[in-house]
């Protein structure tokens, strides 16, 4: 019997990126008839329902979990600070939250609303969907104690170290329902942390199998290089190339059939680069130990 799966695409705005969530809609469902699509989001200030969505006359499912799911939880540390927030590392939750709501799935996949594809989408997705694992992802790698939020680590035994750990890449991947109970298990037993550090690490440690499929990364198999998208070779968890975080872009790159992030309405470029920049200048201020007239601080006076 085939297996039952779905894509979760994941936005707040709909229609906002109508013409790519329905481009990835149609490539999945043209996999098979056990095939499903849903709009998922988190929104702090609404009720948890399932809305109906209308992009160019095709009628979709919108799950919305609110605080109220997050607090049906019951996990002891992870998710568990008031008030809750997504960021940093929380986004896991809401596939953990659909799980729950619908457990008739086999296989899950997420995509969130600013990953891109320069290919044929189906051609991506029929490729992965043959493939073994209980975690499809981009970007395995060894966790280590100077990763940004390596500090949110917490297991029961309060013995686990970060370069115990391994660190994964959450905006497009395959999980499988089991590995969703496995981590689900884990979060209610205490295990915490950020999601890019904690599904590989829980996974991992449960004996399932986690896959890396492209990139150059250290754990990337021969026939999978550079195959859905392109990084440096062991880059200690930078996600520098075509699928990460540092370079922001309005549109994918020129490279086929290769997957593209962040990819970002222009309004929300500008902004977002404009943060960036500042950041990157109060960090450099701040290390150059220069004030804001330009001038080196004096040295304090023992």
């Amino acid at each position: 019997m085939a297996s039952s799966q779905i894509l979760l695409f994941q936005t707040t705005e709909p229609q906002n990126v109508r013409k790519r969530l329905l481009r990835f809609r149609e490539a999945f469902l043209r996999l098979g008839s056990n095939y499903e699509f849903a709009i998922v989001s988190y929104s702090p200030r609404a009720r948890t329902e399932v809305r109906t969505v209308v992009l160019d006359n095709v009628k979709m499912d919108h799950y919305i979990f609110g605080q109220d799911a997050i607090d049906t939880l019951g996990y002891p540390s992870k998710g568990a600070a008031r008030p809750f927030k997504l960021i940093p590392g929380n986004c896991d939750l809401i596939t953990l939250l659909f799980r729950k709501a619908a457990r008739n799935y086999d296989q899950y996949w997420v995509v969130e609303d600013d990953v891109d594809y320069s290919g044929d989408v189906h051609n991506l997705l029929s490729d992965l969907s043959t493939r073994q694992g209980d975690l499809l992802a981009s970007h395995l790698a060894h966790g280590y104690d100077g990763w940004a939020y390596s500090s949110m680590l917490r297991s029961p035994a309060g013995n686990i170290r970060p370069a115990d750990t391994w660190l994964v890449f959450l905006t497009f991947f395959r999980i499988s329902g089991e590995a969703l109970d496995t981590i689900d298990r884990y979060y209610r037993d205490g295990w915490s942390g950020h999601s890019e550090n904690m599904w590989a690490t829980i996974l991992k440690h449960a004996g399932m199998q986690v896959v890396d499929f492209g990139g150059d990364g250290r754990y990337v198999a021969d026939e999978d290089r550079n195959k859905h998208y392109y990084g440096l070779p062991n880059d200690g968890f930078h996600k520098n190339g075509s699928f990460g975080t540092m370079n922001i872009r309005m549109f994918a790159g020129r490279r086929k059939n290769v997957l593209w992030h962040p990819i970002k309405q222009p309004k929300v470029w500008v902004r977002q680069n404009g943060k960036r920049l500042l950041s990157i200048a109060k960090w450099k201020i701040a290390k150059l130990g220069l004030t804001s007239a330009g001038k080196k601080q004096p040295a304090s006076k023992v």
